[in-house]
């Protein structure tokens, strides 16, 4: 919502000009910041004729369970079924803007408040409406800190109902990524959120899907004819597990899936020239990393920099992604808002691997326990390469291959084992988030107050600043090399031309299917 006021009412003016400008950067036009209540909403499908057809995906991996609380985790199948079943109070375009999804408005009225406006004619899929209830709760609930998506907003953040149809979300200091967080949150039935247990029954949201089933290997959604941004165009939408990368592209090929994510260089090499298919690559900002736990040997900051001058990820990515994935010099994707190249480098160099593992508690070597899986392209070939350069300094790699759901359930009782971080929802904070408090202790066995200092900082940074801090922190990943860093993860997918329409925001989850169709 714009904001009207002409005179400094409350002292904050100048900080709400300034947090104007933050949301600008953020991505926040600066038409839908004159008056957002005349903007049409990002969500809104309307169609002639009703939904027809049945869509298929070809996924590298399962849902990481049957329990469909989208806070609960950060699987990528998890976050394509929870972008359509559920709305969030703000929305992404294909390129990155923010729109009204359930706020139809919203004023940022000082550093800590943000005023919402909400839309009276959402329902869930039970027939129930949406109400700032539902909101204050499913807002508080990550305030709240206990879930795994609670590292999107600040500690004790919460919503406060202001009337039926407008409310005041407060943080107890300033958090300038904000607007990110308020459209990454997805709304629930305050109702659901009462009585946990029905999560074991399905995903129950107001977005323009419904949850069907969760059955074998395949994921069920049906068009919300309903929707209040109109009805989907699609019917049907499937997500299936297909584990093995030679059986996808199969699928693919022979019309059993119609659309293919992050796939591999050699899955664009068997469609390439193929008139029947065309790929698309609006990623999020997304990196392939080596996870370390620190609670092992790897908490040594000497090994950790051997490591990263004994794998040659200029190499890896050149020969294994076949040149797809830009390697960067930094713990942020090359992609990312503030990505800069920082020092060291860390360059190939055998020499200097030897040199500080020398330095490092481990200085006749060490031997590591890696997990492998298909969840990454060309995961196992990666992780042969990273054992076979590990062995010429002296660490012996120990590597056991695992089903893509053991594999993401035991990998942090694992020294090292690859994976990806992308963002959810386009701001860097997201990913340098994965670091600091039960998520760095969940994910990578990490805590360290100095780099939690440093990541604060960058959360409550002001435009003219944000850029600096946010360099800081990711300078103090950098420097400790608190991972393996070994490339960016573009996201090509391979789609079938019967696929009409089809365009991908650069999130992980599939928001803008709705507009997709099917040719007849």
């Amino acid at each position: 919502m714009s904001d009207h006021s002409t005179e400094d009412q409350s002292g904050f003016a100048s900080t709400r000009r300034s947090f104007l400008k933050s949301a600008l950067a953020a991505g926040l036009s600066a038409t839908a910041l004159a008056g957002l209540a005349s903007v049409l909403p990002m969500r809104a499908f309307a169609q002639d004729g009703v939904p027809a057809g049945t869509l298929t995906y070809g996924n590298a991996e399962p849902p990481t369970s049957n329990y469909w609380d989208p806070a609960a985790g950060f699987g990528l199948v998890d976050e394509q079924v929870a972008s359509l079943v559920h709305d969030t109070l703000i929305a992404f375009t294909e390129a990155g803007e923010m729109v009204p999804s359930i706020a139809t408005a919203w004023e940022l009225k000082s550093p800590t408040t943000v005023a919402l406006t909400i839309r009276e004619d959402a329902r869930f899929h039970d027939g129930t409406p949406v109400t700032a209830e539902d909101i204050k709760a499913s807002i508080d609930r990550l305030g709240d800190g206990k879930l795994a998506q609670s590292m999107v907003v600040t500690p004790g953040m919460v919503a406060n109902i202001t009337s039926p149809t407008t409310l005041e979300v407060v943080s107890p200091q300033a958090f300038g990524v904000v607007l990110n967080a308020l459209a990454f949150i997805k709304i629930l039935p305050k109702a659901n959120i009462d009585a946990p247990d029905n999560f074991k029954t399905g995903a129950l949201g107001s977005g323009p899907y419904k949850f069907v089933s969760y059955t074998g290997n395949d994921v069920t959604l049906e068009a919300n004819a309903d929707y209040w941004g109109g009805a989907p165009k699609i019917k049907t939408v499937i997500f299936r597990y297909i584990e093995d990368g030679q059986a996808r592209i199969n699928a693919l090929l022979s019309n059993q899936v119609d659309i293919l994510t992050r796939v591999s260089s050699e899955d664009l090499s068997r469609v390439e020239g193929n008139a029947d298919f065309y790929t698309t690559k609006i990623s999020p900002p997304a990196q392939i990393i080596a996870i370390y736990q620190h609670n092992g040997p790897l908490g040594d900051v000497k090994l950790r920099q051997a490591i990263a001058h004994a794998v040659d990820r200029e190499a890896i990515a050149e020969s294994l992604m076949r040149g797809v994935n830009p390697v960067g010099f930094s713990s942020l994707p090359t992609n990312a808002p503030f990505y800069t190249p920082l020092e060291p480098k860390f360059e190939y160099d055998l020499e200097k691997a030897k040199a500080l593992l020398a330095e490092s508690a481990y200085p006749d070597g060490v031997t590591l326990r890696m997990s492998t899986s298909t969840l990454v392209p060309n995961q196992i070939e990666i992780d042969q390469v990273i054992a076979a350069a590990l062995s010429q300094i002296g660490i012996t790699v120990e590597v056991e291959r695992l089903e893509v759901g053991a594999f993401r359930s035991s990998y942090n009782t694992y020294d090292i084992n690859l994976n990806t971080l992308a963002v959810f929802n386009n701001d860097p904070d997201f990913l340098l988030g994965f670091y600091v408090g039960g998520t760095g202790e969940a994910v990578f066995h990490f805590n360290d107050p100095a780099y939690t200092e440093l990541y604060n900082v960058q959360r409550a940074a002001t435009p003219d600043v944000r850029a600096a801090a946010v360099t800081a922190a990711a300078q103090y990943l950098w420097e400790n090399q608190v991972t393996l860093y070994l490339s960016d993860e573009v996201w090509y997918s391979i789609v079938n031309k019967r696929v009409q329409d089809y365009v991908r925001a650069p999130l992980v989850g599939e928001n803008l299917l709705p507009s997709a169709s099917l040719a007849s």
